[in-house]
């Protein structure tokens, strides 16, 4: 996938094309979070909760606040799950013919977060708080697996900048490669020779670097469900 970040700012520049453009290359998130919402599966031109997935993403692309420091995909997924709810709400209520029985207070329950500005934020800062802490719990189960703490994770992580790119490179090339990366999670070891043979980094520095590999490498390779994680590697620079 093209930048998505350069993609986006395009878009929100008046491009038509990279708008179509992100929005196309978006459709297989749009379906996943959708889906996993729903707890269902769902079909492009047949479920109306596609629909309105996809047309609730196209206007997070206007809506979207970069300075609120949330990414832009976990900030649309917000605003899809929200309007799914709402839709799911509106049917339920249709179909048990209890709309003119609800009282306020269910009524007011039943309103997306998104009808009132200032309903919306309080809602974005809570679901997004949630969300990060909801990565980070199953980030640290993944790591366990290969026994790493967050801890000896800050305790390996390359002091130096030039250092830590050179490791970073290395992992998302093996977060990368199916086959590298399938040894690592069968073996739980990084295969030192191959890796070694695709990136030109020397075995001892790959060796020396192995828990912060794997960590970084676990990271890039679940990057769609650590949305957050995987934003602040981007922010900061880390993950060029």
């Amino acid at each position: 996938m093209e930048d998505l970040d350069y993609l986006l700012a395009l878009a929100r520049s008046g491009d038509g094309t990279a708008r179509e453009r992100l929005l196309a290359e978006c459709r297989p998130f749009i379906a996943r979070v959708t889906a996993g919402f729903c707890r269902r599966h769902l079909e492009w031109g047949f479920d109306d909760e596609l629909s309105i997935a996809f047309i609730t993403f196209n206007e997070a692309i206007d809506r979207y606040e970069e300075d609120r420091k949330v990414p832009f995909l976990a900030f649309a997924r917000l605003m899809i799950k929200s309007r799914i709810t709402d839709y799911l709400r509106k049917e339920a209520r249709a179909s048990a013919h209890l709309a003119g029985s609800l009282n306020s207070e269910q009524e007011d329950l039943s309103v997306s977060p998104l009808e009132s500005s200032l309903a919306w934020q309080d809602y974005l800062a809570r679901e997004a708080a949630r969300e990060r802490e909801e990565e980070i719990r199953d980030y640290a189960k993944i790591l366990a697996e290969f026994e790493i703490s967050f801890s000896e994770l800050v305790r390996c992580a390359p002091r130096h900048q030039d250092a830590r790119r050179v490791l970073l490179g290395v992992s998302r090339r093996l977060a990368a490669d199916d086959s590298l990366f399938q040894h690592l999670m069968k073996t739980k070891k990084l295969p030192l020779k191959e890796l070694s043979l695709l990136t030109g980094v020397h075995r001892k520095t790959l060796e020396r670097g192995r828990k912060y590999i794997i960590a970084m490498a676990l990271l890039w390779h679940h990057c769609h469900e650590f949305l957050y994680l995987c934003h602040y590697l981007r922010a900061s620079g880390k993950g060029d």
